[in-house]
């Protein structure tokens, strides 16, 4: 079904795009399908919403921002959409959504068994398709898109771009490294919570929130959809990095959550199967180097409620000049592309299993405990999460198997999640007064709030950050916020200092500069 929206008139700046919604189920639609696609309303559902809701206290993500209630009734069948190409440069996702349309077109042991060669999966997958309706959107920023694929201008230089009303001077040499929209604004940076704030290494090219939540036709497109098929998962497929991430992205910490806690171990499972663990996972916030304000995923979980809003990054290399997006967002091809491509689909199919069998909780299982099988897997190693993630984890663990007093096991489970600390981040609009040298896990800095009474102003000894796979004994707010800039500037003048000290250590043994006898130089070790 072809979408259509014209977006908030601002001024002289207009913005109207399309999306293109294709909806699968096993078998034909059902009558429940057909009347929610076609029931899908015009803009005018956006901008009722917006006239209902206190957008400041969506700004503030306080306790008045209330979800949307599910109204429809439902058939049973789980509702799934995915969301490829929100930035136009990130070309792959919406390769790999296409081929993921066509992979479900044709879906039956024959097609699968030669594509993945388990048996057991394929039988797995099948069942979960019996009682499954995805929607996907393979493109939805096509104007952004179609910028990406204009041949750039050789006689203006430098390139500019259009920031509403207004046309800008780019830092990017080339067309291709186009993400927004064709009037400049982020799809990603649209939604209400949170929006308008501005993160200190803010980049308007990038990532402007546009001149009001939900002003934006690609975002109006999307809430339209999900406020009629009332989906129960959503994923939002990226380019620029491998990853898998749980909300929120505007925070560094992972929400301590039973359903997000399941999905953090499945995730782990399924980066280990299918991309050999090169994925990072954890909170979005935290693992992508910077945080983000007014994202899809974050006002899909709180607006709508929907309890699996997962977040993939499914390429990059970061290794090339930033200016180079082609690499950097789209670095596969040939062979290896057809590998991405398998490894990916195979994962969506993987996660459709996970909700078919109602492992994650809450969807097709109690709302407060894992199953057995999500108990069984190993607590990951991941972004974003403190020991009281780590204890509340044992806890759902020991009441899945039985272990202890189950009332007991519950109320640590929920003592654990009460203290968990959360991170408030310093922006433009306000900045956070903090301490570097206040370190995580001793004493806590302005920016650091838990939420136990007791514990204010204070994170207890087994409240470390944990990133990646070691436990940070202290790192400052300031490390948190550490973006993939500093990173390289750091790795830049370790490679500088260690050059220099090479020559001192060489010039000292030989006594003379020039030629020296050595098999290896630094920078073969580099």
């Amino acid at each position: 079904q072809n979408l259509y929206s014209e977006g908030l008139r601002v001024g002289d700046s207009t913005h109207n795009t399309d999306i293109d919604l294709v909806v699968y189920e096993r078998g034909g639609l059902s009558a429940d399908t057909l009347q929610a696609v076609n029931s899908i309303g015009s803009d005018q559902v956006v901008e009722e919403w917006l006239r209902e809701n206190n957008l400041e206290d969506w700004r503030e993500n306080n306790e008045r921002a209330r979800p949307i209630p599910r109204k429809r009734p439902t058939d049973g069948k789980l509702r799934v959409v995915f969301i490829f190409g929100e930035h136009g440069r990130e070309l792959i996702s919406t390769e790999i959504g296409e081929y993921f349309v066509k992979l479900l077109s044709e879906a039956s042991v024959e097609t699968l068994m030669p594509i993945f060669e388990d048996r057991t999966f394929v039988d797995d997958v099948l069942a979960a398709l019996d009682e499954v309706v995805i929607h996907i959107v393979p493109c939805e920023n096509k104007s952004g898109r179609r910028i990406v694929e204009t041949p750039d201008d050789e006689d203006t230089y430098p390139r500019t771009y259009q920031l509403m009303n207004k046309t800008t001077h780019s830092k990017y040499p080339s067309n291709i490294c186009h993400r927004p929209n064709s009037r400049g604004v982020d799809p990603n940076r649209n939604w209400p919570v949170k929006w308008g704030n501005k993160p200190l290494d803010y980049q308007a090219e990038q990532e402007f929130g546009g001149p009001a939540p939900l002003s934006e036709p690609e975002p109006r497109l999307l809430f339209r959809v999900y406020k009629s098929v009332e989906p129960i998962s959503t994923v939002n497929v990226h380019s620029g990095m491998h990853g898998i991430f749980m909300p929120p992205d505007f925070s560094p910490l992972m929400e301590n959550e039973v359903d997000l806690l399941a999905q953090v171990k499945l995730q782990d499972r399924l980066n280990d199967r299918w991309m050999d663990g090169k994925s990072t996972v954890g909170a979005a916030g935290y693992a992508v180097g910077y945080v983000a304000y007014g994202s899809h995923n974050d006002f899909v979980r709180t607006g709508f409620g929907v309890p699996s809003t997962q977040t993939w990054e499914i390429a990059g290399n970061w290794f090339t000049q930033f200016q180079n997006c082609m690499e950097t967002y789209n670095p596969i091809l040939g062979d290896e592309l057809k590998e991405y491509v398998r490894n990916w689909t195979g994962m969506a199919l993987e996660h459709i299993t996970h909700l078919h069998k109602g492992l994650i909780p809450g969807i097709r299982s109690p709302p407060n405990e894992f199953s057995k099988e999500v108990a069984e897997i190993p607590n990951p190693h991941v972004c974003g999460i403190t020991q009281a993630h780590v204890d509340a984890m044992n806890g759902l663990g020991d009441i899945a198997f039985g272990r202890g007093d189950r009332a007991e096991r519950f109320a640590f489970v929920e003592e654990v999640m009460r203290r968990t600390p959360t991170i408030v981040m310093p922006t433009l609009n306000s900045p956070v007064s903090t301490t570097p040298s206040a370190a995580i896990g001793t004493a806590t800095p302005p920016a650091l709030q838990t939420g136990g009474k007791d514990t204010a102003g204070q994170l207890g000894v087994n409240d470390r950050l944990f990133i990646g796979t070691t436990k940070a004994k202290g790192p400052s707010t300031y490390s948190l916020m550490m973006g993939s800039y500093t990173i390289m500037i750091f790795g830049l003048l370790f490679v500088t200092l260690s050059f220099y000290t090479y020559r001192r250590v060489s010039l000292g043994r030989t006594g003379r500069r020039g030629w020296r006898p050595r098999r290896y130089r630094v920078w073969d070790v580099v």
